[in-house]
């Protein structure tokens, strides 16, 4: 749009707003609405103006930190402050302000055309405005150049894998081993078969049912089905009965009969060989053995892991009195819907990374394990952490708080490898905290603002979760690393194998003499 056109008619009305001690206008067509400061979800390696992504009557709105778009320091937010909604060709972005001034009325004849006020604003100020007796200057802004918006391609031009590609991909999974979750009960630890697992939730509020055995929590509904909670640790009998931060809920599928088993804490997600899972030992009878399906030795026997098998921790008589429960609340016919409509779903594992949520595709996960021990590699890239000895394959480990240039911090009982295997190679990421693993409908997944298109954030970005009390922003591990970095890794896991694989034990101490 010309300048002539900008200015042509006879009057135009702004929305006047304050950064600091300079005062700006918009064009009130493309001001939507004005809105307190929300809470927003940052974006990792967005632009330095890009402050992140908030939720708006259900739909996701990027918010531009209007102070850093003019290459003003950032302040902290108070009661004055403001988000700005705009529409500028059906987008709408949001920008933060220091406050709303009012809508004033000018005459189009007293606006001083300019090209450029300061570079740092883009050339998105495109005239300015005496006002109240000329003491004020307004400067006007156009709003589609201080929201970037222009027409690009996803992704910028970069390559992006989509889910399908990612499968084809992967290596299929091993007739020789088995796919593991494991969980904390009390001291011990248990372990279910993947197959069993629908999801995995923090702890939600329950609705208690009369008359129920002391192993029933009671009841949920999780998205639109009637779950039914039992509570492992009193069903098995392995200490406290205590809801903390770390509790889940581990959803299975029993023969059809969808129920959530409370336990301690989720430890992680693993491949074992099926020659380490022997039988219950022969002295062990009764209940005990038959929920038992299998002990696995890891570790040299130094990691005893119990497999639990769900159909035999919930007798068929336990079972038909959850079927008849969820009949009774009617919940039956919704429950054929989700499963004919299965295919319209996204799973994911949930992860933590600064405070902030993020989401990775299941079919982009091969496991998750605890931090193991870390080899070093010479020049190796910044945020390349070394490499792992995962059951005879060397992996590299990137640390993505590293990789996203956040803040380091130290790792902790709750970090996190979650390894993946893309382009033919293993690769490991380091996280804060796996929070669970969540099935969402796939319309709640929408893609990533257009602002964030030609940036590193639109690259490895694979949309934004918009659930009604949070956004997981979606990461496409394909994408994190460009080319050259893929082949970097290639190549320093073939120059770090062997040494890694022939790794001698703990020396011996010396002799004392």
């Amino acid at each position: 749009m010309s300048l002539d056109s900008t200015f042509s008619s006879g009057e135009m009305q702004l929305v006047t707003f304050a950064l600091g001690q300079e005062n700006f206008g918009l064009d009130i067509m493309n001001v939507q609405e004005i809105i307190r400061t929300p809470a927003i979800t940052s974006v990792p390696q967005a632009p330095p103006y890009v402050e992140g992504v908030t939720n708006l009557r259900g739909s996701i709105l990027p918010v531009i930190d209007t102070r850093t778009k003019f290459g003003m320091p950032r302040t902290g937010r108070d009661a004055s402050s403001r988000v700005i909604v705009v529409d500028v060709g059906g987008r709408t972005v949001g920008l933060s302000v220091d406050a709303v001034s009012e809508v004033l009325r000018v005459e189009t004849a007293s606006i001083e055309h300019t090209q450029a006020v300061s570079q740092a604003d883009g050339g998105a100020i495109k005239g300015v405005v005496k006002v109240a007796d000329g003491r004020r200057l307004v400067m006007i802004l156009e709003a589609a150049r201080v929201c970037d918006i222009e027409v690009h391609a996803r992704g910028g031009g970069v390559e992006v894998r989509r889910p399908a590609e990612a499968r084809e991909s992967s290596r299929d999974s091993q007739g020789d081993e088995a796919q593991l979750v494991s969980f904390l009960l009390g001291a011990e630890e248990f372990a279910i078969d993947i197959s069993h697992v629908r999801e995995i939730v923090r702890f939600p509020e329950v609705v208690k049912v009369p008359n129920s055995p002391p192993y029933m929590r009671g009841v949920i509904c999780l998205r639109d089905r009637l779950l039914p909670i039992i509570d492992l640790r009193i069903k098995l009998n392995t200490g406290s009965q205590d809801i903390t931060d770390h509790t889940r809920v581990v959803v299975v599928d029993v023969h059809g009969t969808y129920m959530g088993l409370v336990v301690d804490r989720v430890y992680e997600v693993t491949r074992i060989a099926r020659n380490t899972i022997f039988p219950p030992p022969a002295a062990l009878v009764g209940e005990g053995r038959s929920q038992l399906a299998g002990i696995a030795r890891l570790e040299g026997g130094k990691r005893i892991l119990m497999l639990i098998d769900p159909q035999q921790v919930v007798s068929v008589d336990e079972l038909s009195g959850l079927s008849e429960m969820e009949k009774s609340a009617g919940v039956t016919a919704g429950e054929e819907t989700s499963r004919s409509g299965e295919g319209e779903e996204e799973q994911m594992v949930v992860f933590k990374l600064a405070d902030e949520q993020y989401g990775i595709r299941i079919t982009q996960v091969q496991e998750i394990n605890r931090l193991s021990k870390i080899t070093k590699v010479p020049r190796a890239p910044r945020f390349v952490e070394g490499v792992v000895n995962l059951r005879g394959d060397v992996i590299p480990v990137i640390d993505l708080r590293k990789r996203f240039d956040m803040p380091s911090k130290e790792y902790t009982e709750f970090t996190r490898i979650i390894v993946s295997d893309l382009h033919s190679k293993k690769i490991g990421i380091i996280v804060d905290e796996v929070l669970e693993v969540l099935r969402i409908p796939s319309h709640l997944v929408e893609p990533a603002p257009e602002i964030l298109n030609g940036h590193a954030a639109g690259r490895f970005m694979d949309g934004i979760a918009n659930l009604p009390q949070r956004m997981i922003s979606m990461l496409d591990l394909g994408n994190v690393l460009v080319e050259r970095e893929w082949q970097r890794l290639s190549e320093m896991g073939a120059a770090t194998a062997e040494p890694a694989l022939e790794a001698p034990a703990a020396r011996k101490p010396a002799r004392k003499r």
